[in-house]
């Protein structure tokens, strides 16, 4: 193994930590956690579950990360890593298009977009 692919896992792991952290914290307080989302508005209190399943996939999200990061060949790892990008890049353009806050669209989300495409691109090269 290289160091470029290290660093990779490592962009990888913390990645797959870092959404599966978020899950929890939609899990447990959820109106709170989207308030840092950088979107508009929240839901309405009634709308509190949709948030709740917003947790469970990004929880889900973050163990696939982690089986992927224990089982799978680094080439694989890399392409999954690449495909999961797309959903912090997703996330930029919704706050975006609401007309939510620029800064966590572009800093937050788009930042990790980068960051995870950069651990992609290492894994595949290296």
């Amino acid at each position: 193994m290289t160091v470029t692919q290290l660093v990779g896992i490592l962009i990888a792991g913390f990645s797959g930590l870092a959404i599966a952290a978020i899950g929890a914290i939609y899990l447990v307080a959820p109106r709170r956690a989207a308030s840092g989302f950088g979107l508009p508005s929240l839901p309405q209190e009634s709308a509190t579950p949709w948030l709740q399943l917003k947790g469970l996939r990004d929880l889900a999200t973050g163990v696939v990360a982690g089986v992927l990061l224990v089982t799978a060949p680094v080439p694989t790892l890399g392409w999954a890593l690449l495909a999961f990008t797309l959903i912090p890049a997703g996330d930029a353009l919704v706050v975006l298009r609401s007309g939510g806050r620029r800064g966590m669209a572009w800093g937050v989300h788009g930042g990790t977009a980068s960051l995870m495409t950069v651990g992609a691109v290492l894994l595949l090269a290296g």
